[in-house]
Formats: structure tokens, C-alpha cells, sequence
């Protein structure tokens, strides 16, 4: 499991330049979601290739468990927007369940594109909220935040935040990774959703045009959930 906790960590280094659109967020039901329902909200393979218009990308094994690299960015309010379901983040007393998953294409280290889709459920839709708000504050103290990082004496891609963009139910964030040929751009969005937080990524190569594909796959997400 950490194997694959770490590989992620290495896959999601990343630099920023994309400026984007908070999406808005459907209305979901009112009452809890239960956590039975987790496994089956993520997106697969197809749908997020619908997303991202890439072909092929290969699913990783659902996970359920929070990672922890605070080892290497002991800076709380962007370790949260640096990684996807982050355990220091993530107060173990006040969540339930998560159910987290890595997609990317080609499935190799050096990717082109990378989703990183997780499900986090609360007892109740004001914790769910409260994280969210929570969140916001982190965040807000991340925008246009550059993160170097080395990895076993070896320094990864870098990455540079954008601005934090907030609605009701979501909080959206680019950034870039890499450099050259190996630049990215990418997405970071939490959502809330019923007493659910979706926490999701995305990158592709390196656009022009912002990079909006975490905020949808959210909404595909949410879609789910209300129905």
C-alpha cells in the first residue's frame, strides 16, 4: 500500500500556471450518503477519459487509506493542495470512510496525464462542510506558493500554485509541474456534496487553455451521488 501511496506522491509534484473556473456543484440529497456507496462513486476509466479526451488511461486499485508526507512538506496549508487525501490534513476523528484512487496514461511514472479521484465521508453534511471551510483557510494561505522537494537526494519536478478560486461547495486550484517537455497542467478541487468531500486532481500536458478537468470529474461525481 505505501508502495502505491508513494508512487502517487511522485506522480503529483507539481508546478502551476493554469487558471480555471470553479464549476458549480449539483444539488445532492439531503440525508448521509453511506459508506457502502463509496467504492462505486469513484469514476472509471472510460468516464475519465471522456473528461480529459485522453485514450486509455489505466486505473491503479482503489485504496482506502490516507497517505502521510508530511516528512517531506511539513507546511500543512500546502501539503493539502500538494497531495490528495493527506492524513495531517485530514482529522482522523472527524471523518468516516475514504475510498481513493490513481488513473494516469500512460501507466508509467514518466505519465502524461494523471487523475487522482478520492471519496471522503463524514457523519454529517456540517462536517463535511466544516472541513471545506477548514480547507479554504489552508488554501488560501497556498496561492501562488512555489514547492521544491527531494525525494532520496533526488529533486523532483517543481510546483507552482495559482490562485485559489472558492464557491459554496468547492474550493479550485491550478498549478504546474515540470519543467520543458515535462511541464504540466493541472487542477486540484475539493468539493462537498452531501455529508461527502471529493478530493481530486488532474493533469495533462502542458495547454494554453485552463485546465478545468478535476472540477469536472467532481461534477460527474456529484451527479452520482444525487442520483
Amino acid at each position: 500500500m505505501r508502495t502505491f501511496a508513494f508512487g502517487a506522491l511522485l506522480l503529483a509534484l507539481a508546478t502551476a500556471g493554469c487558471s480555471t473556473s470553479a464549476a458549480p456543484a449539483a444539488t445532492g440529497p439531503v440525508g448521509p450518503v453511506p459508506d457502502s456507496a463509496l467504492p462505486g462513486l469513484l469514476l472509471g476509466a472510460e468516464a475519465v477519459d471522456s473528461v480529459l479526451g485522453t485514450s486509455g488511461v489505466t486505473a491503479q486499485p482503489q485504496t482506502d487509506v490516507m497517505d502521510d508526507h508530511r516528512n517531506l512538506l511539513p507546511n500543512l496549508n500546502c501539503l493539502g493542495v500538494w497531495q490528495v487525501t493527506e492524513a495531517p490534513i485530514y482529522d482522523p476523528s472527524h471523518y468516516k470512510t475514504v475510498r481513493r484512487q490513481l488513473l494516469r496514461q500512460p501507466d508509467v511514472d514518466n505519465w502524461d496525464s494523471l487523475v487522482v479521484q478520492a471519496v471522503v465521508s463524514y457523519p454529517s453534511v456540517d462536517a463535511a462542510r466544516d472541513f471545506l471551510e477548514d480547507s479554504a483557510v489552508r488554501w488560501s494561505r497556498c496561492t501562488d506558493h512555489t514547492v521544491n522537494v527531494r525525494v532520496n537526494d533526488r529533486q523532483m519536478p517543481r510546483w507552482i500554485s495559482g490562485d485559489l478560486e472558492r464557491t459554496d461547495t468547492r474550493l479550485s486550484m491550478p498549478y504546474t509541474r515540470g519543467v520543458g517537455d515535462q511541464t504540466r497542467s493541472c487542477q486540484r478541487t475539493l468539493s462537498v456534496v452531501a455529508n461527502l468531500v471529493l478530493d481530486v486532481q488532474a493533469c495533462l500536458p502542458s495547454q494554453a487553455e485552463p485546465v478545468t478537468a478535476a472540477a469536472d470529474l467532481a461534477d460527474r461525481i456529484v451527479a452520482k451521488v444525487a442520483h
